[in-house]
């Protein structure tokens, strides 16, 4: 049986460029005749791994790893060294010699390979059909009426999905594919192995970092259906260890040394397409450890660019706490003008996404805010969650450094003493008492030990007795809009099987985490309470709510503009804007009051 050849496996040592090899997974700087970076193999904050090209080495005084170009992607890349030796030679357009002038007769998967060349294919297919098809019309006119350039779908590969479920089927055996390998290709239904698993939906090409196509996912046109389907894992490709246009963005995430962390493809499209191409988004899933070591070794700043509502806020935070672990410097985009940065392009343009990037925040300034939001920080008890809340963050920064001067501006911040907030901190891991907060964050929700049935209970268990009420109830309210932790989750459990068209018992109670919830849920239901009358009770308990709201409101942005008062000038806009917001509640309040006269 051939083997590759020694002065095959010579020439791939030493024509190889180590430092473009190992730069493509790893930010490398120059120090003297050396290179040096943050090791890919570990997570580490100082750069201990040592780049030699002159000696084409390599060595992390971290964790002891160390060799050459054929044994650095042997390690990073779990390849086999046959694999490892014929990669290199074709990147670096060495010629592969055997033993015996022939290739060696191996019996090796190739499934992954045979994969990236379909997704490469199926990618192209969607692409033509999108630019250049009859069929692909609606959605090419979605994306120019959302401001996506022709360039940008031509640089994202942007794609359509044909209706006809049967087309790719058919179109890939007449191709020479098996049924056995398009079975397995992930690309068709389980149930039915005809049908595509995306139809009529634009489609979003998923590469890795060497720009190869290795998922997909897929948004709805018409019809119904999830909003967003995504690719499950694959051979080639595991979800949560992949960012949706890495690839593009990689060399201005290089040049800047940081990144923007979105929530979606159409919300990466509208930062590239404003001319800011370091953005990058997960995948379906929520961010993950391994998405942010992914772009750790490359960027030392992370933009967090969430959507505004209570799930993005609640996303950001654990985002922040994450990219801290990580050692990143953090700071957060505020979606002012829309809910996010595609609706920003679309409403304002691109000068204004920019005009966001360069009025961040610090993490830190947000997160002060956001618990000034979210809790009655008016109170002593308010205060005491508040803080409770950012306990976390403080947690997670790196130094005692850090730790202090945070501690420092906390306590400027909620006037409370750097003792008192020491001594709470340092005894955070014991039971705190307990208070209703007007959180969405799941950690904070569960902290409810019994659950109470006031009015928000009241009207919510109505609703869960009379679903067919919960299209008023979600006319008028949002779950921010929820102070009752109870109240609130069976709310969003509402909402999630109403936008899924099942608001079923038994889909409502496989929503609901807390079992006491679900007990008393299942209780009212039992029970008949709310046979009678419920439409009177959801729409009085609608407008307690809503004045209940107006005044916390109100009493939280004085407490708000108390808060923000001498940090300087780049708050002046948000004051005014709570200043034209408290003249809004107060004339909402005034007609409140008239109706109920």
């Amino acid at each position: 049986m051939g083997r590759i050849s020694a002065e095959t496996i010579d020439a791939v040592n030493q024509r190889s460029d180590i430092l473009a090899v190992i730069g493509e997974y790893t930010r490398l700087e120059k120090r003297g005749s050396d290179w040096w970076g943050c090791c890919p193999f570990h997570n580490e904050k100082t750069p201990s791994f040592h780049v030699l090209p002159d000696k084409k080495m390599y060595h992390c005084f971290g964790c002891g790893k160390g060799g050459g170009v054929i044994n650095f992607i042997m390690e990073i890349e779990k390849l086999t060294f046959v694999e490892t030796v014929e990669s290199l030679a074709r990147k670096f357009g060495i010629e592969i010699v055997y033993d015996g002038g022939n290739a060696p007769i191996v019996q090796k998967d190739t499934t992954k390979d045979e994969l990236l060349k379909l997704y490469d294919r199926v990618a192209g297919s969607f692409h033509y059909l999108l630019t250049q098809s009859v069929h692909g019309s609606a959605a090419l006119k979605y994306l120019h009426d959302r401001f996506v350039s022709d360039e940008i779908i031509a640089k994202f590969r942007l794609g359509y999905s044909p209706a006809d479920r049967k087309w790719l089927y058919s179109f890939l055996r007449k191709k020479g594919y098996s049924e056995d390998f398009l079975s397995q290709s992930g690309l068709f239904s389980k149930k039915n192995q005809e049908a595509a698993f995306f139809s009529n939906r634009l489609m979003f090409p998923i590469c890795n970092r060497k720009g190869q196509v290795v998922a997909f996912g897929g948004r709805i046109l018409s019809g119904d259906g999830p909003k967003y389907l995504n690719s499950s894992d694959l051979p080639q490709y595991k979800k949560g260890e992949t960012l949706f246009a890495f690839d593009l963005a990689l060399p201005e995430i290089r040049t800047t040394k940081s990144v923007i962390f979105c929530e979606g493809y159409m919300d990466v499209l509208a930062w590239h397409q404003a001319g800011i191409s370091r953005a990058v988004a997960p995948l379906g899933t929520a961010f993950t450890d391994e998405q942010a070591s992914l772009v750790r070794t490359f960027a030392d700043t992370v933009y967090v660019c969430f959507d505004s509502d209570a799930a993005g806020q609640t996303a950001t935070y654990k985002a922040v706490l994450l990219c801290r672990t990580k050692g990143f410097n953090v700071r957060v985009i505020q979606m002012i003008d829309g809910k996010d940065p595609a609706d920003i392009l679309v409403n304002k343009g691109a000068e204004a996404l920019k005009k966001l990037l360069e009025h961040s925040i610090i993490d830190l300034d947000y997160l002060v805010l956001n618990a000034g939001n979210r809790f009655d920080i008016g109170t002593p008890e308010g205060k005491a969650n508040a803080l409770t809340f950012l306990f976390p963050y403080i947690e997670v920064l790196e130094s005692d450094i850090q730790r202090e001067s945070t501690i420092n501006r906390l306590s400027a911040a909620f006037g409370i003493s750097e003792k008192a907030l020491l001594s709470d901190y340092n005894n955070r891991k014991q039971p705190l008492p307990k208070h209703n907060t007007k959180g969405s964050d799941n950690s904070v929700r569960t902290q409810t030990v019994s659950i109470k049935r006031n009015a928000e209970m009241r009207s919510v268990l109505a609703v869960a007795a009379n679903t067919n009420l919960f299209p008023l109830m979600r006319s008028q309210l949002t779950s921010d809009d929820f102070e009752d932790p109870a109240a609130k989750e069976l709310f969003i459990a509402l909402e999630e099987c109403y936008r899924i068209e099942s608001v079923s018992y038994d889909s409502l109670l496989a929503r609901l985490t807390d079992e006491n919830i679900r007990n008393m849920v299942s209780e009212t239901l039992l029970n008949g309470e709310f046979a009678e009358n419920a439409e009177k009770i959801v729409s009085d308990s609608i407008t307690l709510i809503r004045r209940n709201i107006l005044e916390k409101r109100k009493a939280k942005l004085l407490s708000r503009m108390n808060l923000l008062h001498g940090s300087g000038s780049g708050h002046i806009r948000a004051v005014t804007d709570m200043i034209a917001e408290k003249k809004s509640i107060d004339e909402e309040l005034s007609k409140l009051k008239d109706m109920n006269e």
